[in-house]
Formats: C-alpha cells, structure tokens, sequence
C-alpha cells in the first residue's frame, strides 16, 4: 500500500493556504476479497481496492466536508477550494472544532494490527476452507438438507491522517473470516443457522472443522422447536446475543445521543445502571483485539475506557464535539470513513468476564429460557425498552430440555441489566470487536402462547 501521510499533510498545507482556521484530512485505503461456495460450486469471486480522502474544514466557528476518490494533484485542489467554498455559507457552531492538541498522540505499546500472512494465502486455498466448512458441516447430520452458503473473506484496511495541529498518524489493519450456513429440515419442517469465525490474524481463526461442526450443531438443535406459554422466568444470554445488549449501553453512552436527549441513559451520570456485577470497557489497546488501534478518528491517543464500572455509569463516549457541549472529557472513542466526520464507534468493547462457568449457570436455573437469537427491530434508544422476536432452548432443572421458537422478550434494559445475577468466565471475542460472556437475568417477560 502506498503511504498517504506526505499526501495528507500536503492538503493539510493547501487548505491553509486557502484560509482555512483549522482543518483535518483523513485518506482510507483498502484491499478486499471474498468468496461464497454452495453445495461445493463457487458463487461468488471478488477483489477489490479502494481508496478516499476526506477533509474537515473549520472557518469562524463553521465546518465543511468534502471528499474525492482522485489523488491527482489538480483533482485535490479543486476538492479543497469547494471546501472553503461551502464553509463560508455554513452556520458557525461554538462547538465546532478539532481535538485538543494535548490529547493528539499515538499509543506506543505492542499492538496485533496486521498479519502478513493472510497475503500469502492462495485463492484456491481460501476456496477450499469454504468448502470444507460446508462439507463437515453437512455431512455431520443426515437431517441437514442443503446450504445457504459458505466463505471466507479477507482484506487490508489503512488509515492515514493529518490535522492542522502537526498530528501525522497511520496505521494498516488486516482481518480475515470463515463462515458457513445451513439448512436443517425434521417432519417438514426447515431450520437455519451459521457459524463464522473473524480475526485480524488468520492462524486465530477457528478451523474449517470447527466452523462446519458449530454451524451443523446449532441448525439441528433448533428442530422440534416449540412454543411455550407467556411468562417472567430467568434469562440465560448466549454471549452473541449478550454482545448485541451491549452494544445497546454503548450506543446510549454516546455524547451526541446524550446532548440530543435521543438516549436512556441522559441524566445517569453517576447512577448504578446495572449489576454490580456489569462492568463494560471500550480498550483500543488491548494487543490482540481486533479492534486495536493506536489512534482514534481525530488523532486522539489510544486508551482503554472504562464507562460503566460495577455497575455505575463512568462517563459519557465523546469526540471533540460532544466533549465541549456537554463539558465533559474526550474518551477518544471515534471512528471515520473518508465520506464523512468522526462519530462514537467502538474499538475493543466487552463486558468484563465474571467467575461463573456458563454450564453451571445454565444448572443454576430451574425453569427458564436460554436465548440463542432475537430480531433486530424492537429496541427504544430513548427509553432502553425493547421487544424482540426470539428464539432458543428451554431449560428445565438445569438442562436444555427443547428448543422454542415464535416468542418474545420483552422488558427495559437498564432493568434487565440490573437484574443480573450471574456472568460467565466465557469472554471471547469470536467476531469483531463487541464480546460479551455468558449472562443470566433473574426474570425477564417471554410472550408466547
């Protein structure tokens, strides 16, 4: 990949020149490929490179945006001039502005950003993990009947900034994925269900074994599902679906859902939100995290933050802007593609792992629902309450006793997270960067029959 920051602070140079007051200019690059197979045939082959670069002009308190994908010297003075162009008839914003210079750095400890070796992979090799995948997982059950599909996918991504404040900063990240879906049928009856496995480095991925195996695994535990009658029972949450919850604090958590008053969590700085068992962390420097970075969107240095702590809500996540119109600090919790602004994006987020062993968490309860899937319409951001289509196992005296599908869970977040009783010593981070452990809710509403 070319490197972009001689690029950058050159139009950094140009904008000034212009007349900008302050101004940033993020480039992204990226490389891709992907391929699907079903039932052992190829269905898809594609690469892929792509490049950008945005800028972010400020000028008597207004900001602009522009971007090009034209590199060419001509082509990138025209794009700058447009910027100031448009700056002069935006609206001044007192909040507008880039990151405090004391903040800007780049975090300097070891981190697991890109694997050679995923280049060196062969296509036809990359195929063939597809179609084992695929084939184990079909081959392990009889009442498994067709495919959905099976791939892997693969690709470089490289950020490259600059700010008006002498921030120079770029870093390149890998990340490569393995993943298969299929169909089960039982009485007539038809199932689906995948697996997938995504990592920065290809030798942390899962193998094609394990991925064919957990895919077969959960399609066939999934036949015979049953409704079950509506009531408040104990809620065992699969870590997958746990990770989703906890999206839901992260996004609530945003400085700017906050200063909207779009969020459940506005006015409980300070507050005991969930267990104190519940501790949640965004931690960009977490080596081996496929989110690692070792800066964010606006140059600020990589840190970890803790935002809910036993409990009690830390902080808000704020950029630049957030951070000067609530008065609160910079957590350096941003992300950014070429086409836009920085805007509150996770790094490395998960829930702190607990003690409990999730098989002796599922024993612990006598009757209640093990969630495996939920839809993802029905959540309020504004109020935190949600109700989600689902589906899952129902657990009697401490075992899986049969799956349910056609029900509901309803109830509010900030509640359900209080009633945590139990966390799993499960943490893993099995695709991206959001990970979460086994949990168990003392009582939540299921709507079935």
């Amino acid at each position: 990949m070319n490197d972009y920051r001689q690029l950058a602070t050159d139009v950094v140079a140009e904008l000034k020149r212009q007349g900008a007051d302050a101004c940033d200019v993020f480039v992204a690059n990226t490389t891709d490929f992907s391929t699907e197979v079903r039932l052992g045939r190829i269905e898809k082959l594609e690469q892929s490179i792509s490049k950008g670069l945005g800028m972010r002009v400020f000028k008597g308190g207004a900001m602009a945006l522009t971007y090009t994908t034209d590199f060419a010297d001509k082509s990138v003075k025209s794009i700058a001039a447009q910027a100031l162009d448009i700056v002069k008839v935006s609206n001044p914003d007192e909040f507008n502005g880039l990151a405090p210079r004391e903040s800007l750095g780049v975090y300097d400890g070891k981190l697991m950003l890109f694997d050679e070796s995923i280049a060196s992979i062969p296509t036809d090799r990359k195929i063939d993990m597809a179609r084992e995948a695929e084939e184990i997982g079909m081959k392990s059950d009889k009442r498994i009947t067709n495919s959905n599909t099976a791939g892997w996918s693969d690709g470089t991504y490289q950020v490259t900034l600059a700010t008006s404040d002498g921030f120079v900063g770029q870093y390149r990240t890998t990340n490569a994925g393995l993943y298969v879906g299929l169909i089960a049928e039982e009485g007539g009856v038809k199932q689906t269900d995948s697996w997938y496995s995504f990592q920065r480095y290809a030798n942390k991925l899962l193998t094609p074994k394990e991925v064919g195996l957990e895919a077969a695994r959960r399609v066939t535990s999934k036949l015979g599902a049953r409704k079950v009658k509506s009531q408040t029972v104990p809620l065992v949450v699969d870590p997958t679906m746990a990770q989703r919850m906890i999206g839901a604090f992260f996004g609530a958590a945003s400085g700017r859902s906050v200063y909207r008053k779009s969020s459940f969590l506005v006015g409980k700085l300070g507050e005991a939100i969930a267990s104190p068992l519940v501790s949640i962390v965004d931690d960009a420097t977490l080596a081996d995290g496929p989110g690692c970075r070792p800066f964010d969107a606006e140059g600020v240095k990589s840190s970890r933050v803790p935002f809910i702590e036993k409990g009690v809500l830390k902080s808000y996540l704020c950029d630049s802007y957030s951070s000067r119109r609530l008065k609160m600090p910079l957590t350096g919790t941003t992300n950014r593609g070429y086409q836009g602004g920085p805007n509150i994006g996770a790094s490395n987020l998960f829930l702190m792992a607990g003690d409990r062993d999730p098989k002796d968490i599922i024993k612990s309860v006598k009757s209640g629902l093990y969630l495996r899937t939920m839809s993802a319409q029905g959540f309020n951001p504004v109020t935190g309450d949600f109700s989600h289509g689902a589906t899952g196992h129902w657990i009697e005296n401490g075992e899986f006793a049969y799956p349910v599908q056609e029900i509901t869970i309803a109830g509010n977040v900030i509640t359900a997270f209080k009633n945590i009783t139990a966390v799993g010593n499960d943490l893993k981070f099995r695709a991206g960067g959001v990970a979460s452990p086994t949990l168990l809710i003392s009582e939540i509403t299921v709507g079935g029959a």
